[in-house]
Order: C-alpha cells, then sequence, then structure tokens
C-alpha cells in the first residue's frame, strides 16, 4: 500500500508547479505528488482533451486554440482553489506572470530528464487522437522534438523554492513529496534550489 501523508499536511494557499521537457515524466510525478500531499490536480492536457472530446477534433489551428483555451481554464480554475499541483508544458514567456497572480506560495518541480530519453518517449508514447500525432512523419516528430531540447530553457524560475527531480529513471515519490512538505514549511519566498536523485508536454504551439 502507498504511504499517504495526512490529510492537511501542506497548509494554507499552496502550489506545486510542475515543469520540464515533453514526455520527462511531469505528469506521472504530478499525480503521484497530488496524491501524496491531499492536493487537488490541475492537468492541462486533461482539460484539453475534454475539449476534444465535447467540441471535436480539427486541424493544427483548431489544436492550437484549444490548446490556448485550456490554458486559460487551468489558470481560472487554479485561481479558485486555496492550493494545488498543476501540470503543464509552460510557456516561458508568459506563464511565470501569470502564476505569480495566484498569489500564495509556489514550489517548482522540475523534471531533469536526458532530453535523448524524453525524446525516446515522446516518440514512444500514444496520446489522444486531438493531438494529431499520426499526421507527422517520425522524421517530423524527431525534428520537432530536437527543436524543444536545443532551445529549452529549462526551469520557470518563479522566484521561490525550486526542487529538481531526476526523472530518467524511477522516482522515489513519498521521498519527493517529503521534501516539498519541508520546502512548504520553510520560507517559501526564498529563492532556493534543491536537488534529488529521488530515482530508482508541451504541445508544439
Amino acid at each position: 500500500m502507498t504511504p499517504h501523508f495526512p490529510e492537511g499536511a501542506v497548509t494554507g494557499r499552496a502550489f506545486v508547479i510542475v515543469s520540464g521537457l515533453p514526455a520527462s515524466g511531469k505528469t506521472t510525478l504530478a499525480r503521484a505528488l497530488a496524491d501524496r500531499l491531499s492536493l487537488p490536480l490541475i492537468d492541462k492536457d486533461e482539460i484539453l482533451e475534454s475539449l476534444y472530446d465535447s467540441l471535436g477534433v480539427g486541424d493544427h489551428s483548431w489544436r492550437h486554440r484549444l490548446s490556448r483555451a485550456s490554458d486559460d481554464v487551468l489558470f481560472a480554475m487554479a485561481a479558485r482553489t486555496p492550493g494545488a499541483v498543476l501540470d503543464n508544458w509552460w510557456h516561458h514567456e508568459t506563464a511565470p506572470a501569470r502564476l505569480r497572480e495566484l498569489g500564495g506560495r509556489l514550489v517548482e518541480v522540475f523534471c531533469h530528464c536526458d532530453p535523448a530519453v524524453a525524446a525516446e518517449r515522446f516518440q514512444a508514447r500514444t496520446r489522444h487522437p486531438g493531438h494529431l500525432d499520426p499526421q507527422h512523419t517520425p522524421e517530423q516528430v524527431a525534428e520537432r522534438v530536437a527543436f524543444v531540447r536545443d532551445t529549452f530553457p529549462g526551469p520557470l524560475r518563479l522566484g521561490g523554492p525550486l526542487l529538481v527531480v531526476d526523472t530518467h529513471h524511477s522516482v522515489d515519490h513519498d521521498l519527493v513529496a517529503r521534501q516539498l512538505e519541508r520546502l512548504f514549511a520553510g520560507n517559501a519566498s526564498s529563492n532556493r534550489t534543491a536537488r534529488t536523485s529521488a530515482g530508482g508536454r508541451r504541445d508544439f504551439d
């Protein structure tokens, strides 16, 4: 049985921001942390795929519109909660300011993964048809993954604590949750970086 932290282990208005390359393990880690910290999970891809289901699958322009709408829904949902784990392929140009506007304490969890491994995972995974992945050849996917890998700026660096988690291998989710509890219990306004070897998406729009 997976051990759980007590209800309310993280108190006050608090957000865990899970970031990293596409296919770096963000969603798996975000789900585990939400469960262990008794926080709701707000996952952009879940929102986006529910829009595909209700509004239909279209072309790339349609996918882009729904993707941006999903970002807006994520932030609207987060603004109405006292705290949550937020999972997204964040836009570095706009996300930091919008996340800070949520108020409360922000701790970023950055999934550090070898870009080559993330690229392999990305090409191997099967996603909702609305993402239009089958329309891209393996060569196009590899080219896009390489572009993101080479231009990726890294963590969002929101001005608060940053926990870097090695997601190249399996992750000790309980260890990461305990580290988050300590960060939230401390001075969450400090620009502190912690690392763990707790080992074992952006859509392109």
